[in-house]
């Protein structure tokens, strides 16, 4: 079972309801964005620019399997 942080955990299961979020350009030191950043390094998420300043952040396969198995029954 992975081991995930708080703040991951949080996120991941936010687009396991959701399906995808939007997220507002800001800086990169922010705790959403530094938390992003970490589960799209570990293949968790995708972030694609829709427009200037604006990104979606979807679930992907192995990050959908990583938040289930970490998820309580």
């Amino acid at each position: 079972m992975p081991h995930l942080l708080p703040q991951q955990q949080l996120v991941l299961e936010l687009l396991r309801m959701s399906g995808d979020i939007g997220v507002t350009e800001q800086r990169q030191e922010t705790i959403l964005w530094r938390t992003v950043s970490e589960c799209r390094a570990k293949g968790w998420i995708t972030v694609s620019q829709v427009s200037p300043g604006v990104h979606s952040v979807a679930l992907t396969q192995l990050g959908r399997r990583t938040v289930e198995s970490a998820s309580p029954e």
